[in-house]
């Protein structure tokens, strides 16, 4: 349909097609007008603006009318559409003409079959009158406009029938002008109607249409030209309507007495015309549209009201039976017109009755109609059957049959009934009305008293008994008769209508059954009780009836199995209830009069001799709800003069409570409480529904005696007496009695009497019982257990009354504990025992004999006490505060349950454990062992032998799931609930609990410590939230689990104990091996606990940072005698520093840390404050001479520190390290306040002397390069200048003294070992002046930032000058002399110089070359070198050694088995103990000098003249060949032990070794980094030299590839790799060295074939190493963690490669050959999954789901590193930038990988992104391809061309970078082709676009096939744009030349290698390329010619 032709918004001046613009053609003999309704006027040529206007609304007006008589109705909508709008913008003069037109299209449109057309034309209407109003235009045409548009007002639709409404509101604003224009237009609307009734569907409609279509369209027009009579009859015929003024209020609307005369005789005789004419609308009335036939119901009723004389005696009858007869309607939508015309008829014209077929159509009909419902109108419906009933004249039925033919029909309409409450009132209202109105108005059925009466019982009979009472007490029962039915003269059953029953119980559904049954039961009642007030003998029918009935279905129910009984019983309980609760609502007597106590009296004898426990419920139903006196009890005198009692006959009385209790005594309590069977629970429900009553209450002790067999009154109890059925009754009892607690407790209304208590149900017999049970080895059974937790109660939180006093509870719950304690004392788990005696402490062992061992006795008797504790777990509450059972019982039980779980987790067996095997995910299969069957045995004794076994094994089975079950539901109860104990016995709970777990950890051996701190760690977090309530109670939890025991605490003293004192430590005490052992498990517990709970609560407690508090107040605290800050514990484990599992550095320090960041004042910055004073006292105290290491001259680092054996100075140099790192948490004022308080105070110097001097260097060595730091902001300047004025001088002061102290004392060299104090104060010297770890410029750099003092470097200069003097030279030259002439005379060898003291000279030469370099002289950099060169040696030698023992083992090693791989690791191990370095870290500093003479050797200074004058570059290039030889000797060994039989363990041993000297490989690294180009090339030649099994190039590989790298050698190792230099023999092997800088035609042209002959060759020019890790399974690869050792690698090898890739040139053999084998290995696939795997999983976490989006990627990450390595075409700056290892770091690098992927194999990464499967990540690659890299790289495609300036006589290439396209322009003698390849806007990943744009001189076979090879060329190759329109050239001119193609692949020159066909068939003689038969023969399975098929 398109855009709306009719739219009035578009121009006027352009027409939309040619109608139209014939329409507005302006011509002078042009007439406008519309179909001759307005006739032609001449038109001027000359028109003014107005006429324009005019003509213009007039050709549209006119075009959209024509448009209204096309058939499309969207069409006429949107003409409609456009009028409605040009009638709201025009004004009426223009519309005045248009009105005939509109008036005749109007019309027609009013019956259009499209509602929305209907609709839209009464808008228009609206519009239409709105503008030009009713008296100018509408009035002439009125007449014939108004059947129409009255018509329209009933259309079916709301929407069109509204519209219809408000067009005519419109027309005529005011009410009395509408009626006005009805009565004017009277006669033509009657006429309107007339004809419409004349239509058929074949006449409605001047247009072919399919026939349902004019059907429906009939059917609308007929039911609203009905509804449009009706209406109309209403308005003209009826009361005036009311309209409301100001003045006068309501007065009527209508007209006066003359007209409106005249109009109602015109409607009348109109209507009476139109009523005869169409034959009284019979056909109508047989309409199968339901809106017709409503419509004629409502005509009907408009006639009868108004116009009645219509009705006369010639048409009645047939009126009677068509209107009588419309009970055949079915529709629900036509009952309410349907019985308005009825009712109407039924008063108007009762005798119709007499005339219509009343027995042959009219009541069948109207029994059907009932029957079914009333076809679903029930709210219709049943109100208005009374009044039909009243309306039928009593002569034309026979009263009785009608009555009960009416009910019977009506009842089986129930089987229709919805869920709805309001259809279920409907019916029984009816019936009720219905019902109650025929007996009172039975004389006008009947005549005569006796008849009369006669038939109110029978109605009482048939329809409230047997119908609906019946019904009630068979409803459920599907295909069944009740009982009653079958039993009467008159059985319903035997009437032809359907059965009742059997139609509701198919239909009803289940659910809403109880609903209908009470509402059902109810409504009898409610007409029972209206019986008994008008007719109490009608009411005395029903309850005969009922009795006997009732008493036939006792009786049915004991000779029956079936149950039908048990139901009828449960309906006859019901009924009960509902008769109670109406008696008690509405205050009636005779439901117990006439119904409960005759039939209680009547069926009591029968009830009780048959036993049934349906009908024991039943009278127990009874006399709770009519109470005990509903049984007429009398006495009687028999012959001998002996009372009895007997039920009375007199209902109206009550019995006496003298002689119901003695009734109740005698003859129901023996009854109810007499054995045990399936009738015990009903009777006892019997039993306390007397008991509810007040004047029964005082008879539960005698009831519980009775019970319990207590003979005489007795309170003690003979356990003979105790059988089952005892204890089954007895337990029956209880559990009712506990079940009618509960109920009142939960809803908080009680149903026993108001004054009954709860004190009133305890009873000393009870008591009796309950103890003896409890107590009583042999009464331990299911029923015993259900008994007692009856009587104890509490089985929930609502069940709070105990039946037994508090002191018979107390002796209860004390055997408990004491059967549950017996198990634990016989545990073989030794802490259980302790558990045991820790529970029965502090007063509990007296009151407790605990004689029960660990046998399955003893499981027994605890699996009964968890039962019944766990069902009475809530009467606890009872003794709580008042007996010391309560937390002791719940200690044992969770350690019961602690002791269950451990001996499952330790796996123990034998009886004791096999109750414990069961577990809620443990099950036992037992199988037969048959190991100990005997020859001599037979198979029967063999096998009864196992089956008893099997038999006790089964017991202990099924006893240990009894006591799991019991166990959980005990534990979930105290889980919940144990809080709301009271607070003593809370803490006692705590202190039980918290002690046993003590001793599991400290005493537990039979489980590993492990599993053992696992669960002691669960059991306290479940502590915590059993028995906590606030912070308070968990801070005394853990100070309990805190307290002192042998082995804890080690470091400390701590007043835990209750002691006021402050932390004290005890430094150098030693403990053994067991006190170790026992330390270290509760430390790990102690770290387990506050990983969970958190640190803050461990160490710090209820301190808060909230507020400041001061050092007063936190030393208060902290000596308090409960502490809350746990100072203490902090050092105990800063001086355990590592256990199993765990270290201070990652437990406590980073915690640590946080508490610092709080601020002076903060309780967590004094706490840290605290320590760090604490643990310097400590290693003050402690002696340090046999463990001390000096530190480096940089910042100790954590290997460092973990060398510091005295424990509390290796705590505060961790502390402090991780406290002053990068000045994030203290700055310089916080190390100058360290220095101040501890290191500058003489009495510590004094009175510590040996250890402050080595405890110095160690503390100056992290606060030094802090405080020397020297300041730049002027802030932080202002505001350290206080405290420098302050302390400057003294630190300055203190530092002098220290060098002066060093100065003082002989040279090193010189030093005696008594005199090692002056080794100790060079060191303190030494730690004065901070260098960086990273030596080179940086330390260097440091150095001269740092806030140094003239004065100190002289003096440093004066320390170093001395040990490198002459005079001390030549003086230890001589000592050594002397030396070695004593050791030919002495058998004790010695080292002269202690590797200390030449360590301790190392470290000083490397702080005064940093700080005093400008001052050396000549001398002194002779010494340096000489020394440097010394050490060097030494070090290269013993590492070169190193390797040629690995060689040695490897290469003597026999081939691999078990045995042999244990001896080569063995044997690697003793080489590198006997080879290792002498002295690893005077090496590492030797290195470390060496990177500072190379950072002074860069810098441009004029001190190095000196430097320069002692041969300064040889002795570089001598120091670069040790320090690289260093390197490769390491990566040799690791490579030559990873070769060996035992692969890469061995490998290991090596990469183990360095990692205990990181930081020295560190250094070497960093050197081999710095090494020159010529270095690196003569150690790679040398190390090929050296002779070994592997070269240079594999140990730069294993370096790389290491199992267990160091960063920096990796970095060093990649480095070496990827250089200039050294590329290609990294990454190919030496065959491609020959042709690797020929490009392919050089080849050709040489006579060089360039093919490969097969994947072995191809994969054998990359070197192995590489290849091995490029090739690494995707698998293993995509599915390793994102910084997984396995993805450096492969990221690494792969940089390698496309580094190399990159730097060989294009068009070569050798770069040919790697994309080969790219290719034909499938890596890229696999390194592109990886890559993205990287790049998409940084996007997810930046972007926050899992929606890609390209502009999410942050600009730093790896959308920066792809656009850097894109431009660059490089990733040294990712590899250098990797370490150490993150997830966005491996991201970035994935990044810049992708970026030269890009660049070097752009064919691949198309391929395989085209061939991925899922789109969204496809989409996202597409998008950040080209944001990031596809700009540069188009950049550098017209860039590359551009410079390539390729014009020759055959090509030519010309770009044009703004539409991205390459024009190749190929010439060959005559003939010209212009080829244009347009780029993608995401190059490379889409495939270029390529068109002909001019052909000369070339067919169309070549064409193609040209074109073809063209895009062959460009999507295939692996390089620039231009590179393969070269190698297409060089296709195009070798066809030339006259070179085949390849029968293969159709191409001269290979897609992919671009080598020529030159493999040639012997047979055919035709030439293949080699890649294509390679792949041909692989298949194929095949190696022949494949065309010829001849062996090839």
């Amino acid at each position: 349909m398109g855009k709306q032709k009719g739219d009035g918004s578009r121009s006027k001046n352009r027409p939309s097609n040619s109608n139209f613009a014939a329409s507005l053609l302006q011509s002078g003999a042009a007439s406008v007008g519309f179909g001759g309704y307005v006739g032609s006027s001449r038109i001027d040529t000359t028109l003014t603006k107005e006429s324009n206007t005019l003509l213009d609304v007039d050709g549209e007006v006119a075009q959209h009318l024509r448009r209204l008589s096309k058939k499309d109705p969207v069409t006429k909508i949107k003409a409609l559409t456009s009028l409605s709008s040009l009638f709201r913008q025009c004004s009426a003069s223009d519309l005045c003409q248009l009105v005939p037109q509109w008036v005749f299209e109007y019309k027609r449109l009013v019956q259009d079959n499209n509602r929305q057309v209907r609709q839209t034309a009464h808008d228009a209407m609206a519009n239409l009158a709105i503008t030009i109003g009713f008296v100018r235009s509408l009035a002439p045409h009125l007449r014939s406009l108004m059947g129409a548009w009255w018509l329209g007002q009933f259309d079916p639709y709301t929407e069109v029938a509204e519209a219809a409404r408000r067009s005519f509101q419109a027309a005529f604003p005011v009410q009395e002008k509408r009626l006005e224009a009805l009565a004017f237009c009277e006669n033509e609307i009657f006429l309107y109607l007339d004809e419409n009734f004349k239509l058929t569907p074949q006449t409605i409609s001047d247009k072919t249409a399919p026939t349902e279509e004019l059907e429906e369209m009939h059917q609308r027009v007929v039911s609203s030209s009905m509804l449009a009579l009706a209406s109309l009859l209403d308005v003209l015929l009826g009361p005036p309507l009311q309209r409301t003024t100001s003045e006068n209020g309501s007065l009527p609307i209508g007209l006066d007495s003359k007209n409106g005369a005249k109009v109602r005789s015109v409607a009348i005789a109109a209507t009476d015309k139109i009523f005869h004419t169409h034959n009284f609308f019979q056909e109508f009335l047989k309409s199968r549209n339901s809106r017709v036939r409503s419509a004629v119901y409502q005509v009907f009723a408009s006639f009868l009201k108004y116009i009645p004389q219509v009705v006369s005696e010639g048409n009645m009858k047939i009126l009677a039976g068509a209107i009588l007869g419309s009970f055949q309607e079915k529709d629900p939508n036509c009952h309410s017109s349907m019985w308005d015309m009825l009712l109407l008829f039924m008063k108007r014209f009762p005798e119709a009755w007499k005339i219509a077929p009343v027995q042959k159509m009219i009541l069948p009909r109207f029994w059907c109609f009932l029957r079914h419902g009333c076809y679903g109108s029930h709210q219709t419906s049943y109100p208005c059957l009374l009044l039909m009933i009243v309306s039928i004249p009593p002569t034309i039925i026979s009263a009785e049959q009608f009555c009960i033919e009416f009910f019977q029909n009506l009842w089986a309409g129930r089987s229709t009934l919805s869920t709805s409450p309001a259809d279920r009132a409907a019916l029984f209202a009816a019936i009720k009305e219905c019902l109650v109105w025929l007996l009172n108005n039975a004389s006008r059925f009947v005549e005569g008293s006796g008849c009369i009466e006669q038939f109110c019982v029978k109605l009482v009979d048939h329809i409230i008994f047997r119908l609906l009472w019946c019904d009630y007490i068979t409803l459920g029962r599907p295909n069944a008769d009740s009982g009653a039915a079958k039993g009467t003269d008159d059985n319903l059953a035997t009437k032809k209508i359907h059965n009742p029953k059997q139609v509701v119980q198919d239909n009803l559904n289940l659910k809403h059954l109880e609903d209908f049954k009470q509402d059902l039961g109810n409504s009898i009642i409610d007409i029972l009780s209206i019986i008994s007030i008008k007719d109490p003998s009608l009411l005395h029918v029903f309850c005969t009836k009922f009795q006997t009935e009732c008493l036939k279905m006792i009786e049915q129910g004991g000779s029956s199995a079936l149950p039908e009984g048990d139901q009828h019983m449960n309906y006859l309980s019901d009924f009960f209830l509902l008769l109670g609760t109406h008696s008690m609502n509405k205050g009636e007597k005779w439901p117990l009069v006439h119904l409960a106590r005759p039939f209680a009296a009547k069926s009591y004898p029968v009830i009780k001799s048959m036993a049934l426990p349906a009908s024991i419920n039943l009278l127990s139903v009874i006399i709770s709800v009519f109470g005990p006196s509903v049984l007429p009890v009398e006495s009687y005198f028999d012959e001998e003069g002996e009372s009895h009692l007997q039920m009375s006959t007199s209902y109206d009385q009550e019995s006496k409570p003298e002689l119901l209790l003695q009734f109740f005594k005698a003859d129901i309590a023996t009854w109810c409480l007499h054995g045990n069977n399936l009738s015990t629970i009903s009777r006892i429900d019997l039993l306390l529904s007397f008991l509810e009553d007040a004047y029964f209450q005082n008879e539960w002790d005698w009831v519980v005696g009775c019970a319990a067999g207590m003979e005489n009154g007795s309170v003690e109890m003979d356990c003979r007496y105790l059988n089952n059925d005892h204890i089954t009754v007895l337990a029956t009892l209880m559990e009712k009695v506990r079940y009618k607690f509960i109920c009142r407790n939960v809803s908080n209304k009680s149903s026993w009497n108001s004054q009954f208590e709860d004190k009133n149900w305890h009873s000393a017999r009870l008591d009796t019982v309950a103890i003896r049970i409890a107590c009583d080895k042999t009464l331990k059974c299911p029923s015993h257990v259900l008994l007692l937790r009856y009587i104890l109660g509490g089985t929930e939180p609502e069940d709070t009354v105990s039946l037994v006093s508090t002191e018979a509870l107390n002796l209860i719950m004390e055997e408990i504990l004491r059967q549950l304690v017996g198990v634990l004392r016989g545990s073989p788990n030794v802490w259980a025992k302790h558990a045991a005696s820790l529970i029965l402490s502090n007063g509990m062992e007296g009151q407790l004999k605990t004689d029960i061992s660990a046998s399955e006795e003893a499981l027994q008797v605890a699996s009964f006490a968890i039962q019944v504790l766990g069902g009475s777990f809530f009467s606890l509450k009872i003794l709580d505060g008042y007996f010391q059972v309560v937390p002791h019982i719940l200690a044992a039980s969770i350690c019961l349950d602690w002791e269950r779980k451990m001996s499952q987790k330790s796996g123990q067996k034998g009886n004791y454990v096999t109750m414990w095997e069961l577990d809620e995910d443990a099950r036992i299969i037992d199988e037969v062992d048959t190991s100990s069957y005997s020859e001599g045995e037979s198979i029967d004794e063999f096998a009864t032998e196992q089956a008893d076994e099997g038999a006790v094994l089964d017991a202990a089975h099924e006893l240990g799931i009894a006591f799991a079950e019991s166990m959980r539901d005990l534990l979930s109860r105290i889980e919940f609930f144990s809080k709301s104990f009271s607070l003593s016995s809370c803490e006692r709970l705590r202190s039980l609990l918290i002690g046993s777990i003590r001793c599991c950890i400290f005493e537990e051996d039979k489980l590993e410590v492990e599993n053992v701190v696992a669960l002691c760690t669960k059991w306290m977090v479940k502590i915590m939230d059993y028995t906590c309530k606030d912070q308070n109670e968990e801070q005394q939890l853990l100070d309990y689990l805190l307290l002192s025991h042998e082995a804890w605490p080690f470091w400390s003293k701590t007043s835990v104990d209750g002691e006021s004192k402050p932390v004290i430590l005890k430094p150098g005490v030693t403990f053994n091996e067991t006190e170790k052992v026992l330390h270290t498990r509760f430390l790990m517990f102690v770290e387990r606990i506050g990983s969970i709970i958190g640190k803050d609560k461990l160490f710090i407690g209820s301190l808060t940072r909230t507020s400041q508090i001061t050092v007063e107040h936190m030393s208060n605290q902290i000596c308090n005698k409960k502490p809350s800050c746990r100072i203490w514990l902090a050092l105990e484990v800063l001086c355990t520093w590592r256990w199993p599992g765990g270290s201070a550095m990652e437990f406590l320090l980073p915690f640590l840390c946080e508490c610092a960041k709080s601020g002076p004042g903060y309780p967590e910055w004094m706490m840290v404050n605290s320590i760090i004073d604490i643990l310097f006292l400590g290693a003050l105290k402690n002696n340090m001479s046999s463990r001390f290491y000096p530190p480096n001259v940089w910042v100790i680092s954590d290997d460092e520190v973990n060398k510091i054996e005295e424990p509390f100075l290796r705590a505060l140099i961790m502390l402090l390290i991780v406290l002053f790192k990068d000045g994030i948490i203290w700055n310089s004022r916080d190390a100058s306040r360290i220095l101040q308080d501890y290191i500058l105070k003489e009495e510590f110097l004094s009175i510590y002397v040996n250890t402050y001097v080595r405890l110095l260097p160690h503390i100056l060595n992290v606060l030094a390069p802090v405080v020397w730091k020297r300041t730049v902001d002027l802030e932080d300047c202002n505001k350290v200048l206080p405290m420098a004025e302050k302390n400057a001088s003294n630190l300055e002061k203190a530092v002098c003294q220290w060098l002066e102290r060093a100065n003082s004392g002989p040279p090193l060299i010189l030093c005696q070992k008594d005199q090692s104090d002056v080794e100790d104060w060079v060191n303190v010297a030494i730690s004065c002046f901070p260098l960086s770890p990273v030596g080179r410029v940086c330390a260097l750099t440091m150095a001269s930032s740092a806030d140094i003092s003239n004065e100190k470097r002289k003096l440093l200069l004066s320390l170093f000058q001395k040990q490198a003097s002459q005079k001390a030279i030549s003086e230890y030259r001589a000592r050594a002399a002397e030396h070695r002439a004593s050791l030919e005379t002495s058998s004790d060898v010695v080292t002269y110089w202690e590797p200390t003291t030449e360590l301790c000279l190392a470290k000083l030469m490397a702080v005064s070359m940093a700080y005093c370099w400008q001052e050396f002289g000549e001398d002194d950099w002779v010494f340096v070198l000489a020394q440097l060169r010394k050490w060097l040696d030494v070090a290269v030698s013993s590492m070169e050694d190193l390797a040629e023992g690995v060689n040695n083992v490897v290469r003597n090693t026999d081939p691999c088995t078990s045995l042999e791989i244990d001896a080569t690791l063995k044997s690697i191990e003793n080489v590198i103990k006997s080879s290792k370095i002498s002295s690893v870290e005077l090496t590492e500093m030797a290195v470390f000098i060496f990177s500072l003479l190379f950072g002074l050797h860069n810098l441009d200074g004029a001190g190095l003249n000196s430097l320069k004058l002692v041969n300064w570059e040889r002795a570089e290039a001598r120091a670069f060949e040790n320090i690289l030889r260093l390197f490769f000797a390491t990566g040799i060994a690791e490579s030559i032990a990873s070769s060996s039989c035992a692969g890469k363990k061995a490998g290991t041993i090596i990469a183990l070794s360095r990692q205990c000297n990181a930081h020295f490989w560190e250094c070497v690294a960093n050197v081999v980094v710095d090494a020159p180009s010529r270095a690196k090339e003569a150690s790679v030649h040398a190390t090929e030299l050296w002779g070994l099994s592997k070269g240079a190039i594999s140990a730069l590989y294993e370096i790389l590839f290491s199992v267990d790298p160091i960063a920096a050698l990796q970095l060093a190792a990649y480095h070496f790799l990827s250089s200039d230099s050294i590329q290609p023999l990294a990454v190919t092997k030496g065959v491609l060295s020959a042709r690797l800088g020929k490009s392919i035609m050089e080849s050709e042209e040489a006579g060089q074939t360039t093919h490969m002959h097969s994947s072995s060759d191809e994969s054998s020019v990359i070197r192995e190493e590489l290849s091995h890790v490029l090739q690494t399974s995707s698998s293993d690869l995509l599915g390793s963690n994102f910084t997984a050792l396995i993805r450096v690698k492969y990221l690494l090898a792969w940089s390698l490669f496309l580094t190399r890739l990159q730097a060989v040139p294009s068009l070569s053999a050798a770069r040919e050959c790697m994309v080969q084998y790219a290719q034909d290995s499938g890596s890229p696939s696999t390194l592109l999954d990886c890559l993205f795997q990287h790049i998409l999983i940084k996007q997810s976490s930046i972007s926050g789901s899992k929606k890609y989006n390209a502009a999410a990627i942050e600009a730093n990450g790896p959308a920066s590193a792809a656009k850097r390595s894109v431009a660059t075409s490089s990733l040294y700056f990712a590899v250098e930038a990797l370490w150490p290892i993150d997830i966005d770091k491996m991201a970035a690098l994935a990044g810049a990988v992708y970026g030269l992927m890009l660049r070097v194999l752009p064919a691949y990464v198309r391929d395989w992104i085209i061939n991925l499967r899922d789109r969204p990540a496809a989409s996202f690659i597409e998008a950040f391809t080209t944001t990031w890299c596809s700009h540069q790289l188009l950049d550098d495609e017209f860039s590359k061309i551009q410079a390539a300036g390729i014009t020759d006589e055959s090509l030519s290439i010309r770009a044009n970078r703004s539409a991205r396209e390459v024009t190749a322009i190929y010439t060959k003698e005559e003939a010209v082709m212009d080829v244009v390849i347009r780029l993608p806007l995401c190059y490379p990943l889409r495939p270029v676009d390529m068109e002909c744009t001019r052909k000369i001189g070339v067919n169309e076979t070549n064409l193609r096939k040209w074109m073809l090879s063209m895009t062959s060329f460009v999507r295939n190759q692996n390089g620039a744009v231009s590179e393969a329109i070269q190698i297409w050239k060089r296709h195009i001119n070798r066809e030339f030349e006259g070179v085949e193609e390849c029968p293969i692949c159709y191409s001269i020159v290979h897609s992919a290698n671009h080598s020529l066909p030159r493999l040639a068939c012997k047979t055919c003689k035709h030439k293949y390329h080699a890649a294509c038969l390679y792949k041909w023969f692989s298949t194929s399975l095949k190696s022949t010619c494949p065309l010829c098929q001849s062996p090839f």
